[in-house]
């Protein structure tokens, strides 16, 4: 597998070297024609033509006819000259003009192509005719229209390559020639154009560019379009806010950033999946992601986003609502992520641009819990070598003992968790080469991630090459072209994270052996429940490898001014190879001798098509009133295919081959879907002030019921930028728009589910199948439906955009109310049918919610600056209804359930609780000291739970809010992210274990006499009898955990409250006069951290490790932190 992938890199970095040599050569080509030739020196130049009798200005024109240069002069400078008499020979124009000066008093000066002409005012020994250098020294400084300085403007010669940029303070120095045109350019500023004369010396002063304060967005299908004319809210994140602190996953370095979207990480692990959740849930078991679109293109998510490289993007846009994306049809009722690659457009024009940036960071445990270490393995303060807890004697009183190696050990206290767990580190190295010319521009990147995991053996290696460009073949016909590639290499081993930690701290676990000598697959373990863990990290393995290519060619021709006609295809394609195995010796196989293991391989295809040709016209009708209009066809095509085979019972250890293996099966699975869309959008806007957009997408499915497979999804709304009409101040109320939409989308159901399956017969009529090389299928359980229909959302969005004090205070507020009916899940039936379940439309979810950006900036000098971005989200998620009969529907979990319940948020957390008082809301404790049976009650003293189980809250926050700062003071800047969530719930299996088995800090103070807070009582006939206040006194020993805190689910649902430091970076940037004479145009250092504080409500972990649907998690691999830094250069 592993040469067959080598060989496949092999050919796929052959083709990009080519592709890479092509661009090369062409971008060659198209600078050829910039270069000037050479000026040559008057002293180089002969000619020969007669002046005799002729006037000064008449020989000036003969000489211009007969040479490349030009004579500057004043005519009263050569007014009244007498005429000249110089005989006609072969001679340089440098001895001609001397011979001139001879007989007029006149002196020449060379400036490149120029000779100036003035009257003599020299000594008499100094020089009549002078040959200047060729170049002249240009300086000056650069300032905005208020006159402060701007640094990071670029100067470039007018046709040429050459150039420079400003420095902090906005000057900057560049050598070029007399008659030269310099032309300046910053973003946000109309470029200025400034020719050199006389003077050495040209100060500008630049003017903002008006169009420039209209922010421009890409919205659906990559069109661009001014955010002051959309209805709906939209956040776009600048590319190197992605990649600021060397996250290898770009969906991680969005938590926080936008309002609205919450980023769910499933671990710390090197190139763990990462999802986005954007204005919570519309389905309760579909699909809840956005769809991803890169360059216009929509691409394959399916959790794999950790291919794409955070360095590749020049921005990313958040369409959030229903709105916003329902061009995108029946992809769009979760949003949609538009992503803007780099294409080489806005560089330096003329000369290539290459970039490289590099970093690394060094990664740690987020968060390490609170390990108590006065008490040794054991149970009631019993020393016992095989036992799992930490209930036993005091560790500094056990002295010298026999361990379960028949070993006398003298007790210490160990620290497993530092130990098994080391420094991690991830290095991130990316080198782009990016030009801009007249008719087409281009990108080439290559980047490569390396990530070595906080666990030995973890780790990930990514590698991605993209080429991107444009070329405009005519005035009116544009190519565009964008080609990624990514190979990506994921290697995880046993994950021991619950196991480790929960190790009594006097078991020394680093310093046993981990086999028995001579048997590597004979484990030694102190407990029979799991492996020993470093005997599971050197020998389990998984290895995930993806090779993906993904991109699109573009055409887009442009007939006349108003009308332009766009065809994209794309394709999106990777190859997924997984294998993974459990050695001989593991698990149930721990037996002497060993036995046990599996190996099972697989191998995911999937190839995505899409084809999009749309008509464009824009018109507009008077000064006032404007209309854009568009119609189009998309086409997407999504097939896959899978095979899996699965070994189990190793016949020799160590040999990972499957047919090592004593039984095996094979799986396959394919799949084919296409969808075909017509859309339409229509937008108005009257004095570019009131705006009404609408918008209709029909889609076919072909993966619906036969009649239910075309579906129309419109959309409408309007912006009123009310500040035009008002007569306000505007460095009060600078800009003011309200905004309103409604729309309908839909999302489909899964493939093949119109028609019941049927399935492999393993064990039909008293036979196994397969069987004497027959096999068997029989009609599945689970009846699927004829009449299924997509799932539809209907939403209603309202909002309104304000910005004060000339744009130094901005305040985005949206409210939004959705509706999502036709649930699509599987509902129990009466077995008396024949089937279990049915797949069928029933349930409606409700999302209700509030979004505010504010964006301050309250110091702004010539030195010194501060921003400020914060975002506030805050949404109920409920289920309103359910199918007839269904009170509940299970999502997942373990003693506490995630459940969609009627009338409930989405998701709650159920479980046992704690009994309490229906007065006070107290906890009740149980006060009968014996049962009616006679025998000692072992609750006694201790809270009693619920009869059955109940809702123990939701896992929706109260709210998420971020504090986004930057500062800037002349070469140096720091940012910092603050992320704080208010409220929600959150289940911790790794809390309940941790207390039960008597590892964790609040089980140290086991030996004291405790009263638990609250009310006494008891159930009669399962009533509950509710008596005085408690006065029981119990300690909180092993019994107390093992009879109380874990049969009551309520005892370890925390809540999720958290405030993090989730980023801090700090930057410095080398002045541009260090660098004057070098090859290197910018340069800056930097220092990043992620995660490096974290303040939780609940306890030891951190909370963000339990963000999906299931309510506990005992296999999580522990969230990171990291710190470390790297440098760019731009050459």
């Amino acid at each position: 597998m592993k040469n067959y992938l080598q060989r496949h890199d092999v050919r796929m970095i052959k083709v990009f070297a080519f592709i890479f040599l092509i661009l090369c050569m062409s971008s060659g080509l198209l600078l050829a024609r910039e270069v000037k030739r050479q000026v040559k020196s008057i002293e180089e130049v002969k000619v020969q033509i007669p002046l005799e009798g002729v006037s000064v200005k008449e020989a000036f024109s003969k000489i211009e006819e007969v040479s490349e240069f030009n004579f500057v002069y004043l005519n009263k400078e050569i007014k009244n000259l007498p005429e000249l008499f110089i005989a006609q020979s072969n001679q340089s124009i440098y001895n001609l003009l001397v011979k001139i000066s001879n007989q007029t008093g006149l002196d020449f000066k060379q400036v490149n192509q120029n000779i100036h002409v003035q009257k003599s005012k020299r000594s008499s020994n100094q020089q009549k005719v002078v040959v200047s250098n060729l170049f002249i020294e240009i300086t000056g400084r650069v300032t905005d229209d208020q006159g402060l300085p701007l640094p990071g403007v670029t100067i470039i010669i007018e046709g040429t390559s050459v150039g420079t940029v400003t420095d902090f303070d906005g000057n900057y120095t560049l050598d070029a020639e007399e008659g030269n045109v310099l032309v300046y350019s910053f973003v946000g500023f109309e470029s200025q154009r400034k020719t050199i004369g006389n003077s050495s010396v040209i100060d500008v002063q630049m003017i903002q560019d008006a169009s420039s304060l209209e922010e421009v967005v890409v919205t659906a299908f990559g069109i661009k379009k001014e955010k002051k004319s959309l209805s709906y809210a939209v956040q776009e994140l600048e590319g190197d806010k992605l990649s600021a602190v060397g996250n290898t996953n770009l969906v991680n370095s969005i938590q926080g950033k936008i309002a609205g979207v919450i980023v769910k990480q499933s671990s710390g692990a090197p190139g763990s999946t990462s999802k986005i959740n954007i204005r919570g849930s519309r389905s309760f078991v579909g699909n809840n992601e956005p769809l991803y679109v890169v360059d216009g293109m929509p691409i394959s998510s399916g959790g794999r986003t950790i291919d794409l490289n955070p360095n590749d993007i020049k921005s990313m846009n958040v369409l959030k609502g229903p709105t916003a994306a329902a061009l995108y049809g029946l992809r769009a009722s979760n949003g949609v992520v538009v992503i803007e690659t780099k294409k080489g457009e806005g560089v330096l024009g003329g000369k290539p641009t290459v970039t490289l940036e590099s970093n690394y960071n060094f990664d740690q445990l987020s968060r390490v819990p609170d390990i108590q270490t006065t008490y040794g393995q054991g149970e009631r303060g019993v020393f016992l070598p095989y036992s799992a807890f930490s209930w036993g004697p005091r560790i500094d009183e056990m002295g010298v003992y026999t361990n379960q190696l028949g070993e006398l050990e003298e007790a210490a206290v160990y620290d497993n968790v530092g130990d098994l767990f080391r420094t991690g580190g991830t290095s991130n190295t990316n080198l782009s080469i990016s030009n801009a010319l007249d008719k087409g521009n281009y990108a080439i990147n290559v980047g490569m991630a390396n990530q070595d995991g906080i666990l030995k053996n973890t780790g990930m290696q990514r590698m991605n090459i993209k080429v991107a460009g444009g070329y405009n073949l005519t005035d009116k016909l544009k190519v565009n072209t964008s080609i990624n590639y990514s190979n990506n290499l994921i290697e995880g081993t046993e994950l021991p994270w619950w196991g480790t930690f929960a190790i009594p701290p006097s078991y020394n676990l680093k310093g046993k052996p981990t086999h028995v000598p001579g048997d590597p697959f004979q484990q030694i373990n102190f407990r029979g429940q799991h492996d020993n863990f470093y005997w599971a990290m050197e020998n389990n393995y998984s290895e995930n490898r993806t090779s993906r290519t993904f991109g699109n060619l573009s055409f887009d021709y442009t007939p006349f001014d108003w009308l332009s006609v766009n065809y994209r295809i794309g394709l999106d394609e990777y190859t997924t190879q997984n294998k993974n195995v459990i050695e001989k010796g593991s698990g149930s196989g721990r037996t002497d001798p060993p036995s046990g293991g599996s190996i099972s391989n697989s191998m995911v295809n999937q190839r995505q098509i899409n084809s999009n040709l749309n008509l464009n016209i824009s018109k507009s009708f008077g000064s006032d009133f404007n209309m854009d209009f568009m119609l189009g066809n998309e086409v997407y095509d999504i097939r896959g295919n899978s095979i899996s085979s699965n070994g189990s019972d190793l016949v020799i250890g160590g040999f990972h081959h499957i047919s090592n293996t004593a039984v095996q099966t094979t799986n396959e699975y394919l799949s084919r879907s296409r969808v075909v869309g017509f859309y339409g959008n229509l937008s108005v806007s009257w004095l570019n002030s009131i705006f009404l957009n609408a918008t209709g997408r029909n889609d076919i499915v072909s993966n619906m019921p036969r009649g239910n497979r075309s579906f129309f999804y419109p959309s409408i709304g309007t912006g009123v930028v009310f500040t035009e009409f008002l007569s306000l101040p505007e460095n009060i109320l600078t800009f003011g728009k309200f905004r309103a939409s409604v729309a309908e989308v839909g999302q489909a159901g899964p493939i093949f589910s119109t028609s019941t399956l049927f399935v492999p017969g393993a064990a039909v009529g008293g036979f196994t199948f397969p069987y004497q090389g027959m096999n068997a299928f029989t009609l599945s359980n689970a009846l699927n439906s004829s009449d299924l229909k997509p799932e539809n959302t209907r939403t209603f969005e309202i909002g309104v955009d304000l910005r004060f004090f000339n744009d130094r205070v901005g305040l985005d507020y949206t409210y939004y109310d959705s509706k999502s009916d036709g649930q699509i899940y599987r509902v129990p039936i009466a077995i008396s049918t024949g089937y279990t379940s049915e797949l069928r439309n029933a349930g409606e979810m409700s999302v209700k919610g509030h979004e505010i950006m504010l964006n301050l900036t309250p110091i702004s000098t010539q030195n010194f600056s501060w921003n400020l971005t914060t975002n506030f989200t805050t949404y109920t998620n409920r289920v309103v209804s359910l199918a007839e009969g269904i009170d509940q529907l299970e999502l997942g979990g373990f003693r506490v359930q995630s459940v969609a319940v009627e009338g409930e948020e989405y998701p709650s957390l159920r479980g046992f609780g704690y009994a309490r008082d229906p007065a006070s809301g107290e906890i009740v404790v149980d006060s009968r000291p014996t049962l009616s049976n006679g025998n000692i009650n072992t609750r006694y003293g201790m809270p009693l739970r619920t009869t059955s189980q109940v809702i123990l809250g939701s896992a929706q926050p109260d709210f998420d809010m971020s504090f986004l700062n930057s500062f800037n003071f002349k070469n140096f800047s720091i940012s910092a992210q603050i992320d704080w969530r208010k409220g929600g719930k959150v289940s911790s299996g790794y809390n309940r274990l941790g207390k039960l088995y008597g590892i964790l800090s609040e089980t140290e103070n086991r030996e004291a006499d405790q009263i638990f807070p609250g009310k006494m009582g008891y159930y009669d006939q399962g009533n509950l009898v509710v008596e005085g206040d408690n006065n029981i006194t119990i300690q909180k020993g092993f019994d107390f955990y093992r009879v109380n805190d874990d049969p009551i689910s309520e005892a370890n649902v925390y809540d999720a409250t958290f405030v993090r430091l989730r980023e801090l970076r700090l930057d410095y940037r080398f002045p541009t006069g260090w660098l004057q004479n070098t090859f290197i145009r910018k340069a800056s250092v930097f220092f990043v951290g992620r995660n490096l504080l974290l303040s939780a409500a609940m306890p030891h972990f951190d909370p963000e490790m339990f963000n999906t649907n299931e309510a506990e998690s005992y296999n999580s691999y522990p969230q990171t932190k990291s710190f470390g830094g790297g440098i760019r250069v731009d050459f």
